[in-house]
């Protein structure tokens, strides 16, 4: 299977999740390794940086649904005179981008499972 701290390692190395939001993205992170790992063409691609990657951006995805749905997360706040504002679209949107490259450049890795073809008989 795929290393689930790696997974998760990656998110922060990428400056994607701060370690604290790692840990809570963790139920994710073992979802999607443990998703793509049935997907993989052999094992020898669970190392595999575009396979780690590739978990770690539907992990994102799914945490930042999670996160976005949050009625306890704001929006915005302020110190002092800096006021940062987060929009939740914009976060699940980006999410969205980044879920969908990754897996196409995984692709070669995984079997696809999205195509189903069936003899027919005449």
């Amino acid at each position: 299977m795929i290393n689930v701290l790696s997974v998760a390692q990656t998110l922060v190395d990428m400056g994607v999740l701060t370690d604290d939001e790692s840990k809570k993205a963790m139920p994710f992170c073992i979802s999607a390794a443990d998703s793509i790992s049935r997907r993989l063409k052999s094992t020898e691609y669970e190392d595999n940086l575009q396979v780690i990657i590739a978990c770690g951006a539907i992990a994102l995805y799914n945490y930042v649904l999670l996160v976005s749905s949050s009625p306890d997360e704001p929006e915005a706040f302020s110190v002092g005179d800096v006021q940062v504002t987060q929009s939740s679209a914009a976060m699940l949107e980006n999410a969205v981008k980044f879920r969908d490259e990754a897996m196409a450049n995984a692709s070669r890795f995984l079997k696809d499972i999205d195509f189903m073809f069936e003899a027919v008989e005449a």
